[in-house]
């Protein structure tokens, strides 16, 4: 789309729903009534990755979770998050509140604290 010399780009965000082997959403339309359920949920999705991820629940007023985004996957001992990329999910995915967790890969636990 262009106007007045000016070249607009238009933005497409999909989300594909985490499922089960049986074939069942995994986070999508669950409620979360706790910080302990979320932390769960959370350890669920990022149980056993290879590198630090940075990853956000987007919410709906009810605290059911509309949406999940991983905002940055890092290298080996590192990830980079900007406040923008999580706020642009948020708001892209019409969230009335977040829950972001930085997960770091248990490898790495275990080099740093023998």
């Amino acid at each position: 789309m262009q106007m007045d010399g000016i070249l607009l780009r238009e933005l497409t965000v999909r989300y594909s729903v985490k499922k089960t082997d049986a074939g069942e959403p995994v986070v999508v339309g669950r409620a979360l009534k706790s910080p302990r359920e979320s932390a769960a949920l959370l350890m669920r999705l990022l149980d056993d990755q290879p590198t630090e991820v940075f990853a956000m629940l987007c919410l709906s007023t009810k605290h059911r979770v509309i949406a999940y985004h991983e905002v940055s996957r890092g290298t080996l001992d590192s990830t980079l998050v900007h406040p923008r990329e999580v706020f642009k999910a948020a708001l892209l995915a019409n969230a009335a509140a977040i829950i972001v967790a930085h997960y770091v890969a248990r490898h790495i636990m275990a080099l740093m604290w023998p």
